[in-house]
């Protein structure tokens, strides 16, 4: 995911993507523990992901309250 493409959504879209992209993480990890992913790189990009997106919703957060 592009930072770029997160930062055009509003804040109420960006909740809704962290809810969608955590729920994710936390099923890639449970096929993890079940030894069912293949490869530990899609935990890595999920949890980049996340900090990606919970950092726009704070810059955003902070913007809106300074202006």
């Amino acid at each position: 995911m592009l930072a770029k493409e997160i930062r055009e959504k509003s804040v109420k879209e960006l909740v809704k993507l962290l809810d969608e992209t955590s729920l994710e993480y936390f099923k890639l990890k449970m096929q993890l523990t079940t030894g069912q992913l293949p490869t530990h790189r899609q935990i890595r990009n999920s949890r980049k992901d996340i900090a990606l997106i919970k950092t726009i919703i704070n810059e955003k957060r902070l913007n809106d309250g300074a202006e």
